[in-house]
């Protein structure tokens, strides 16, 4: 097939999203110990209602804080860079949000705090315990041997249903948190007057002007929340003297991020959400509001407990093991304590589908192997369940067939990973919007190619 004479370029940022190998997933793992999500939010939206600690006064209108913002320069590499903790406590009817950020982007959130009281009018998902459960929800959370608190369905959920809803109790900037390996390794941190972040030696006091003092931001957050034991009734995983709202953010978290910084979001209600290596649900994040949402990725019955995974999804069992040790605990979802056979099986199916994507991608592979590679792709996919990889694979398949002059099938793959995309990622962020652009690429270039063929 002839390649088209009026080519374009698909924007770079499209098609990075899974050309991570296993090593960069697991380092990426160890930097964000958190049930791992990629969503890509909008570009910032800048707010005139910049506030630090040096502003003279919160009387603003329609500005959302309600206390006093605590800033510090102590924890940015860059001298001056000031990083604050900004608190609604009537954010989320009462529950209240905190927010460890700079104040560009806690300017950035005020539209997104604004929006919150039209989106879930009541918090019947609050319920923290097995009674007053609301019988039009479709869960409950429950106690579960072995794991603590989980959620339950209470009544069938339809596939990409949306199961809960749940706002933010915490967002911190993860320049709050030291890198696990340094952590683990003993090694603390201080910030010299020139503004360099500077390893400790293992074991020395971290104390006096210019050291990082993140209890004190951590304290603070948690005691402007409006509703504390939302927070606190959450597990923790943590040895040594940790802050308690670290703790629990590190165990509880999902990386995200937030008007272009890397940070941690703090969930509770998604965090009672337990792991499975092939979960049933998929929490999906929307910036404008920043809601997070449990969406079903197949039928779940009355009865079956709902999962979700907090590592990336399509991994052989070696390597989910080695993930899961962020967390301390041995998987025994269906799929990992499925005979040594069937596992065995399973894997295999996943190192094929690593193989195909990385052989497709070849420059030299050849347009009929391209078919033949893709169909089987789609069926190892299938099999695995990986609906809610399905977006990304099909924006890569969208540009191999593009590159190889046949817009019609690219077309065809772009459109299903928008629809893909818009389940499972954030409609308005900037993987959705990236797909929009390069399908209306393809669109013109069949446009044109209809035209010159009359």
């Amino acid at each position: 097939m002839a390649k088209p004479e009026h080519r374009r370029v698909f924007s770079p940022r499209l098609f990075s999203a899974f050309t991570l190998t296993i090593n960069l997933v697991q380092a990426l793992q160890t930097l964000c110990p958190n049930p791992l999500l990629s969503p890509l939010s909008a570009p910032p939206k800048q707010s005139p209602l910049l506030v630090d600690d040096e502003t003279s006064s919160l009387d603003i209108p329609n500005l959302p804080w309600t206390h006093r913002p605590l800033c510090s320069t102590s924890f940015s590499a860059i001298p001056g860079e000031k990083f604050c903790v900004f608190s609604s406590s009537s954010y989320n009817l009462g529950a209240g949000v905190s927010f460890l950020t700079s104040p560009e982007t806690a300017a950035g959130l005020v539209g997104a705090i604004d929006t919150a009281g039209d989106q879930w009018a009541e918090r019947r998902h609050f319920k923290p315990q097995e009674e007053n459960q609301h019988a039009d929800l479709p869960y409950a959370i429950v106690s579960i041997p072995g794991k603590g608190k989980g959620v339950i369905a209470t009544k069938k959920i339809n596939r990409f249903e949306t199961i809960m809803r749940s706002f933010p109790a915490m967002i911190a900037d993860n320049v709050f948190f030291p890198r696990e390996e340094e952590e683990e390794a003993g090694v603390k941190f201080k910030v010299t007057e020139g503004g360099t972040r500077k390893a400790t030696p293992a074991g020395e006091a971290v104390e006096g002007k210019g050291f990082v003092k993140a209890r004190k931001y951590y304290q603070r957050a948690l005691e402007q929340l409006g509703d504390r034991q939302r927070v606190l009734s959450l597990a923790r995983s943590r040895k040594g003297e940790m802050h308690v709202l670290e703790d629990v953010i590190r165990t509880n978290a999902f990386g995200m991020t937030v008007n272009g910084r890397d940070c941690k979001g703090l969930y509770p209600e998604i965090a009672r959400l337990n792991h499975a290596c092939d979960p049933n649900a998929f929490p999906r994040f929307t910036s404008k509001d920043l809601v997070m949402s449990a969406v079903a990725t197949r039928d779940i019955m009355p009865g079956e407990e709902i999962t979700i995974s907090y590592i990336p999804l399509g991994m052989p069992s070696s390597y989910r093991a080695k993930s899961l040790g962020n967390w301390h605990f041995n998987c025994t979802c269906a799929l990992c304590t499925a005979p040594v056979e069937a596992r065995d099986a399973s894997d295999s199916r996943r190192e094929r589908i690593m193989e195909l994507f990385y052989a497709m991608q070849d420059a030299e592979t050849q347009y009929d192997a391209l078919i033949d590679w893709t169909r089987e792709f789609i069926e190892l996919a299938q099999v695995e369940r990986l609906i809610t990889k399905i977006g990304e694979y099909y924006q890569v398949f969208m540009k191999l067939y593009y590159d190889k002059g046949d817009p019609e099938s690219a077309q065809k793959y772009g459109e299903a990973a928008l629809y893909f995309a818009e389940i499972f990622s954030d409609p308005e962020g900037g993987f959705c919007t990236s797909l929009r652009e390069d399908l209306q690429v393809v669109e013109k270039v069949l446009a044109e190619t209809k035209s010159n063929t009359k």
